[in-house]
């Protein structure tokens, strides 16, 4: 992922051009995915409004139920990495009838999502061999970060930090051993939860995807904020909760929310480029921009899935139930 992440990027000028001026010509602007791609929209949206753009998510198997605000000056973005899910065509299609022009982002230029788009960029990270979606999730962010950087007012800084991304994704997978140790430990749980605030969030979603899809152990993600909203009253001494919490302009509420956790006997992994005596296991991440946190901190999750499927003896690549691409409804 050191590679792909800063590969994504490479994009040809002109159809880069053609895919902003798309957004920036449009009045209101939405995103659309399914399952990771989703998580994207929702990254997308957050990383967007940083650069002053305001966009909606919609859930492609949510659209059919919302399209009808769409129209000539509408724009819909559709992430997809294989291009071909059932869902993201429908909302594509349904787009198009209310006069909406469509981009998309995608992984395979050849896919019926990258034909029916008016402009598409590609992501230009291979082919995802494993059903779960992996580097395709990090190279979709970190080409929404650049599109942001290029079309907005305020930049979030990755088009000046691809070698120092790349150095920090090399120091994360470093930490592989370390973080199959904590899989061991946590390998019997049946719950876990895990927490975030602001762009950390939508990691938090993509997180407990994957643990569901390789571990088969459940996993919820939520907004910290919303913890005393509810969840807690699942929290006791069998939690685990897993807390994205860099030292950050979120660190202090996550770190009460921490605090609220603690109390009630759960156990905490932290991820984090700052030490906390809180946590009982924690995984340290390199200090980067605070706004690009997100491509580094969903890699260790990525590992954790990974090895706890190891652990209760799994198949990572191919999880029961499941397919690489969902070309039906």
């Amino acid at each position: 992922q050191h590679q792909t992440i800063v590969k994504s990027m490479e994009q040809d000028k002109m159809n880069l051009k053609k895919f902003c001026d798309i957004i920036t010509g449009a009045k209101n602007i939405y995103i659309t995915g399914s399952g990771t791609s989703y998580h994207s929209a929702l990254l997308a949206k957050q990383i967007f409004s940083k650069s002053k753009i305001h966009v909606e998510t919609i859930m492609s198997s949510e659209f059919q139920y919302s399209s009808d605000m769409l129209d000539e000056n509408s724009v819909l973005l559709a992430i997809s990495q294989s291009g071909e899910t059932a869902d993201v065509i429908q909302s594509v299609k349904s787009a198009r009838t209310m006069g909406a022009k469509v981009i998309s982002i995608v992984n395979i230029p050849t896919s019926s999502l990258a034909r029916l788009s008016d402009s598409y960029l590609e992501v230009n990270c291979g082919p995802e061999i494993g059903v779960a979606a992996t580097k395709s999730f990090t190279s979709q962010i970190a080409l929404l970060y650049y599109v942001a950087d290029i079309i907005g007012r305020k930049s979030n800084g990755i088009s000046s930090s691809k070698d120092i991304l790349a150095k920090a994704v090399i120091q994360v997978l470093e930490l592989d051993s370390q973080i199959e140790r904590i899989a061991d430990q946590l390998k019997h749980s049946k719950d876990v939860y895990i927490l975030g605030r602001s762009l950390h969030f939508p990691i938090c979603l993509e997180g407990a995807l994957k643990i569901k899809e390789l571990s088969y152990i459940h996993a919820e993600g939520m907004a910290a904020g919303e913890l005393k909203h509810g969840p807690l009253a699942l929290i006791d001494t069998n939690s685990i909760v897993i807390v994205l919490h860099p030292n950050d302009s979120t660190y202090g509420d996550t770190l009460s929310n921490i605090h609220t956790i603690k109390s009630r006997g759960a156990k905490i992994v932290g991820i984090s480029n700052k030490k906390e005596a809180l946590y009982d296991y924690q995984i340290t991440i390199p200090t980067i921009n605070e706004s690009l946190y997100p491509l580094i901190e969903v890699i260790p999750l990525q590992l954790l899935a990974y090895h706890l499927s190891i652990c209760n003896n799994g198949n990572p690549d191919y999880p029961r139930n499941l397919a690489k691409s969902v070309t039906v409804k």
